[in-house]
């Protein structure tokens, strides 16, 4: 087989391009790390690295969003837990002023500071992130979502929307809660039905030589449910209400009336009645337990204390629980502490004006509780996802360093093989390019 001077000279050129490529890959090999220099020569390697670098990169966008996430919830659980802080406060301050024994300054210095507590809620409703956002603005979280009026009633002006974050693959969790939700709709009285007295157990009778002592000190309790179900029934899908009258007669003496109506309250009074459903003779102090019907079972109870003046009879509306703000809540506590003290009617007014914030405290306590729980939850929620993302990103760059990364002693072993291989292979070109038929003549 001839071979001429040219394919000797195309053939020993190419070997030696391809030597040479070779030792340029195995130097920048080892020069990187990175196993995967040039694409064409593990295409397979290639793809697994480019879909891990992809999944990296997703949970690093994860985390991202978790920290965020949590920093967020652990603001509005640490802003809670300060509402909390106030409403214990202002529940104690309610205790103190509900006593016989308290003057007006007392009363007046327990104003200014209802009205410093009022303020204050609402600055903790109105708390911005880091950011500046409101996190209790729903989706309008660039102005502040309470507005306190001039005559110390709240507006809201956010929504119920809620913010949430991806914070792992079709994953999501809550960032922010619905401020309406936790100040604004908060469930009155027990949760179920709420007292209000008639403004007429407070009023001196119209009667020649009447006196502030005439009025009687009979108050009564926020209840409470022996029968959900039958509480439900009558208070929300039939709209009943219930009137309960105690009255001191000079001829019978002191008895109590519960009579049950359908329609708004007007006053005291049911806009139609249905008639009794209990009654019989009142003790100060007792508790009342009323049936849904005459005859019927027992559903509610409510407690009682002091009696009517002789001759007169107090009244007492139970009505289906209605949401009412928690600054609500706080404005009727500066107008019970507004009222005069001494006489036994303002007495008796605030001691009722007074029970009744109490049960709204109650239940705002409760909501905020349950809030505080959601929260922590998601939290928690939050941190385990945190630490499975973390190991997931390990894994996948684990897998990314088994695929892409160098073996050094191998590729090193490589490296000198083909740098002793080139060199020879330049050593034998030169030689052999010195042959010639001259060299023998």
């Amino acid at each position: 087989m001839r071979v001429s001077t040219q394919e000797f000279y195309q053939s020993s050129l190419y070997s030696l391009l391809n030597q040479q490529s070779t030792l340029n890959n195995l130097s920048q090999q080892l020069s990187t790390g990175n196993a995967l220099i040039n694409p064409t020569s593990d295409p397979v390697g290639n793809a697994q690295v480019l879909d891990l670098n992809t999944k990296i990169a997703n949970l690093g966008s994860y985390q991202q969003s978790n920290t965020y996430a949590q920093q967020g919830l652990s603001m509005s659980s640490s802003t809670l837990q300060t509402v909390g802080t106030l409403m214990n406060q202002v529940q104690q301050l309610a205790v103190q002023m509900n006593n016989a024994t308290v003057n007006s300054n007392d009363l007046q210095n327990a104003v200014t500071t209802m009205q410093g507590n009022l303020q204050q809620l609402v600055q903790l409703a109105n708390t911005q992130d880091a950011n500046g956002t409101y996190i209790y603005g729903g989706s309008n979280a660039q102005t502040p979502p309470f507005q306190l009026q001039s005559d110390g009633t709240v507006q809201y002006t956010g929504d119920s929307s809620q913010k949430n974050l991806q914070i792992g693959p079709g994953l999501t969790t809550s960032v922010s809660q619905a401020g309406n939700e936790i100040f604004m709709n908060v469930p009155a009285g027990n949760g179920t039905f709420t007292v209000t007295a008639s403004g007429s157990n407070y009023q001196i009778p119209a009667t020649p030589g009447a006196t502030a002592t005439d009025v009687g000190n009979t108050t009564m309790g926020p209840g409470s449910v022996l029968n959900q179900a039958t509480a439900d029934s009558q208070f929300v899908a039939n709209n009943v209400q219930y009137d309960v009258s105690i009255s001191n007669s000079t001829s019978s003496g002191l008895t109590y009336t519960v009579s049950s109506g359908i329609g708004a309250v007007s006053g005291w009074s049911s806009a139609s009645s249905v008639g009794i459903v209990v009654s019989g003779t009142y003790t100060p102090g007792q508790s009342i337990n009323i049936p849904g019907t005459l005859n019927g079972s027992l559903f509610m109870t409510v407690s009682t204390n002091g009696q009517p003046a002789s001759g007169q009879t107090a009244q007492f509306t139970l009505a289906a629980a209605k949401p009412q703000s928690i600054f609500q809540t706080f404005s009727n506590l500066i107008d019970a502490f507004t009222g005069s003290s001494g006489s036994p009617g303002a007495n008796t007014r605030r001691a009722q004006d007074i029970s009744k914030a109490l049960a709204n405290l109650n239940q705002f306590q409760t909501t905020l509780l349950s809030t505080q729980a959601q929260i922590g939850s998601n939290i928690q929620q939050a941190q385990s996802v945190q630490s499975l993302n973390a190991s997931l990103t390990q894994q996948f760059q684990t897998d990314q360093g088994n695929i892409a990364d160098v073996s050094y002693p191998q590729v090193i072993t490589q490296f000198q093989e083909s740098s002793t291989a080139l060199q020879a292979a330049q050593k034998a070109f030169v030689q052999v390019q010195g042959l010639s038929l001259f060299q023998y003549l």
